[in-house]
């Protein structure tokens, strides 16, 4: 087993981290005061070319593999996950047209992506569905050579800044709901949609996330993806490709975490003595290095999988649970470390700790992740002996 990047990997890495500890770090803490979207800060991503790595080259993209999507994205969250998720999304967002789009489908709403600079927010959840993505309520029926949807979406990322929408929708009535799911591609300006005022949220400020309503809206039949019936596989497959990113967004914000943690610990003295020299102390910071270390390793190699064309749910799942548990545990001990300091808003590590708590909630709970690493081993779909 070779653990090492290669040095395009390490050159990209370095890439990321010089434009974050440029651009990022120095102006997000306003961005996140006054809860703004950063513009300025994602044109110079784009520019750059550390958004949408993943899209293939017949399309204009970099064709870069999602261990590349990984190692720029962790360097992101180092400077800030709300940040990282915005500029992730699309990923999240294209990934259900690269799985099962046409070739129109992909031509037409892929390449804008790459020409400039430009956001697909990924509709699944609604108000009365969350965790039960087969329990939406969202509805588009067939009339002619169009579908009508009719309903509304929550919690959607970017959506107030987005172009267009892959949107999961009820296309019939049965018990087996998850035989009814169908997914569509819908433009943002289209007669019928609209976006509300962006929700207040106790973290990730800097990124938006707003509900989606639908009213009569027209959908051509072209813009289906796969074939009726087909969007509750599109939306698993969707996430055991995005849920490594989430552990990627967690181990950024460890290592910001720890960052911080160590520079005060050097810097802040308690009964004469730097507080580093303490052992508790040291036992925090070891606790967070271990976390960061083994987050790392699994976000990795579940990502090397799905690259070698080898997707593996368990290993998918196991990075977000571990990297969103390591992330909240390490802001949790960096604000302990600060003491009274950390609970201050001027202070670094309270923004970690306020967006750390979203990463164990969004694209599938933690509960919900170990429920998915239970069930696939007691029913033999994950073999620790292999």
């Amino acid at each position: 087993m070779d653990f090492e990047f290669t040095e395009e990997q390490l050159k990209l890495k370095e890439k990321v981290k010089n434009f974050v500890d440029e651009e990022v770090i120095p102006k997000i803490a306003e961005y996140d005061r006054k809860e703004e979207f950063p513009w300025e800060i994602m044109k110079k991503a784009f520019d750059l070319g550390i958004m949408n790595v993943r899209l293939p080259k017949e399309y204009g993209g970099k064709g870069l593999g999602l261990l590349d999507e990984v190692i720029v994205i962790e360097e992101v969250a180092v400077g800030c996950v709300g940040l990282a998720t915005s500029m992730n999304v699309n990923s999240l967002g294209f990934e259900p047209i690269i799985l099962a789009g046409n070739k129109e489908q992909k031509e037409k709403y892929l390449r804008p992506l790459t020409e400039k600079l430009k956001f697909v927010s990924f509709a699944l959840s609604e108000y009365v569905a969350g965790s039960d993505a087969a329990g939406i309520q969202c509805k588009a029926e067939k009339k002619g050579d169009k579908y009508i949807i009719n309903g509304s979406k929550f919690w959607i990322t970017n959506a107030s800044v987005s172009d267009y929408f892959v949107v999961f929708t009820k296309t019939g009535e049965d018990r087996w709901k998850k035989k009814h799911l169908t997914a569509f591609i819908v433009e943002k300006d289209w007669e019928g949609v609209k976006v509300p005022p962006k929700m207040k949220k106790l973290g990730l400020r800097v990124s938006p996330t707003c509900a989606i309503n639908f009213k009569n809206v027209e959908v051509p039949i072209e813009n289906m993806l796969g074939s009726e019936g087909e969007g509750f596989q599109i939306a698993m497959d969707t996430f055991n490709a995005s849920r490594p990113a989430i552990g990627a967004f967690g181990i950024g914000l460890a290592r910001a975490a720890l960052k911080y943690s160590i520079k005060y610990a050097n810097e802040r003295k308690a009964f004469t003595t730097p507080i580093k020299n303490f052992q508790l102390i040291q036992k925090l910071i070891a606790e967070m290095v271990v976390g960061i270390e083994a987050a790392k390793l699994l976000t990795y190699k579940a990502s090397v999988a799905i690259d070698k064309g080898k997707p593996n749910g368990t290993l998918s799942s196991c990075a977000k649970l571990l990297g969103s548990k390591v992330a909240s545990d390490a802001t949790r001990e960096a604000i302990q470390i600060w003491g009274g300091r950390g609970f201050l808003s001027n202070n670094p590590v309270e923004k970690l700790y306020r967006d750390a708590k979203v990463l164990e909630i969004y694209e599938g709970t933690s509960q919900i992740q170990e429920i998915i690493i239970g069930n696939n081993a007691l029913n033999g779909i994950y073999k620790p002996d292999r």
